[in-house]
């Protein structure tokens, strides 16, 4: 009677546990897991697209990569996920303790809006938006004209979406667009006073053809900055475990082959930026918050915290039993359950590079056109 009554306490206790887990998932006050899959729903009806995506990641040899179909695939994939699991602002932060996950996201914003000074009346270009988070953030920080591109069109629906029920101030300040950033032939040379990127230019390889088309789009003496996703020079391509980690990195993320710190700021320079300065900024926060410094990758890293706790790692676990459950029978889509488990590929390859400290997400480039 004893262990009957122990166990069907342990039973009651475990039942609750899910209940709570699948309460939390179901409604949190922002992207529900319904809401992903209602809008993965037809992204990723088709299994073949990930199973596709999934056979261009080998460990070894060259990894081949069309960077726009590839890209686009991807957040077709990835995006609901990404609101879902992090929010509006897809992106790293640097973090120091007692700063909310909300805080330091949009600080993170604040600083790189900062960097460039962006100013009330800028007319401003946000290369690689995302859903739209930080661009709608620097609108709220500087009162600026932003304008955002992204080559998926599921993003610009999300971007336009969130952004209906904001006042009117933002409504017209707040602009969305389809299409590639290497090649934004519908904005005119020299319409921006500042451009900016928030972790988005890693999607191509050749960053010549991103910066040297935000070169174009700045007037005359206008400000560039990127965050960028860069191997840092303790990356070792001759040391096994590394070249794992770089590989599930670019699978999980939808990358082209990962380059180094030399190779993006020598892009910068041979399209004509004059380089203001560029730094390791989570290494610059490790020097200035010093033991109240957070690493970037520790929202990763958690196993269990109340804010945030979807993209912990019990909370990452939590929605994989639920997604595959739910396309086991039938609710999720057919492909939901693989890219769930392509994107914790990427959680833990980012958690170990940035342990290793082979890579970093928020490598700062700063640039400015010449002036005429």
């Amino acid at each position: 009677m004893c262990c009957n009554s122990y166990c069907g306490t342990i039973t009651s206790v475990l039942v609750a546990v899910l209940a709570i887990g699948f309460g939390l998932l179901m409604s949190d006050g922002h992207h529900s897991i319904t809401d992903l899959i209602k809008g993965t729903s037809d992204a990723a009806r088709d299994k073949s697209r990930i199973s596709k995506y999934d056979a261009a990641y080998k460990v070894d040899g060259e990894l081949v990569h069309n960077d726009q179909e590839f890209t686009n695939m991807y957040y077709d994939l990835a995006t609901d996920f990404y609101e879902y699991g992090w929010g509006q602002s897809f992106h790293f932060a640097t973090k120091y303790v007692g700063e909310s996950f909300h805080q330091h996201i949009v600080r993170h914003e604040h600083y790189i809006a900062q960097k460039i000074g962006i100013t009330e009346g800028d007319n401003v270009l946000d290369m690689g938006m995302g859903v739209g988070g930080p661009l709608r953030n620097i609108v709220r920080f500087t009162n600026a004209n932003v304008t955002g591109v992204t080559i998926n069109h599921h993003q610009v629906f999300r971007a336009k979406k969130l952004t209906s029920d904001l006042g009117e101030n933002m409504r017209s300040k707040c602009h969305y667009h389809q299409g590639d950033f290497t090649k934004l032939g519908f904005l005119a040379d020299g319409s921006f006073d500042k451009v900016y990127s928030i972790e988005a230019t890693c999607h191509v390889k050749d960053r010549t053809k991103v910066f040297g088309e935000a070169y174009r789009l700045l007037k005359p003496g206008g400000m560039f900055a990127s965050y960028e996703w860069l191997m840092t020079d303790k990356y070792d391509s001759s040391i096994e475990e590394h070249k794992v980690i770089k590989r599930g990195v670019e699978h999980g993320d939808g990358l082209p082959e990962l380059i180094g710190i030399k190779d993006a700021v020598g892009a910068l320079k041979e399209v004509g930026f004059e380089v203001v300065e560029h730094y390791d900024v989570a290494k610059w926060a490790e020097d200035v918050y010093g033991p109240k410094n957070v690493p970037w990758y520790a929202p990763l890293e958690a196993g269990w915290t109340i804010e945030g706790w979807k993209h912990t790692v019990i909370g990452r676990k939590f929605t994989e039993i639920m997604v595959r459950t739910m396309e086991a029978v039938g609710i999720a889509p057919s492909g939901a359950y693989a890219t769930a488990k392509m994107l914790e590929d990427a959680a833990t390859h980012l958690v170990k590079g940035g342990q290793q400290d082979i890579f970093t997400p928020m490598y700062l480039v700063v640039g400015r056109k010449p002036a005429a």
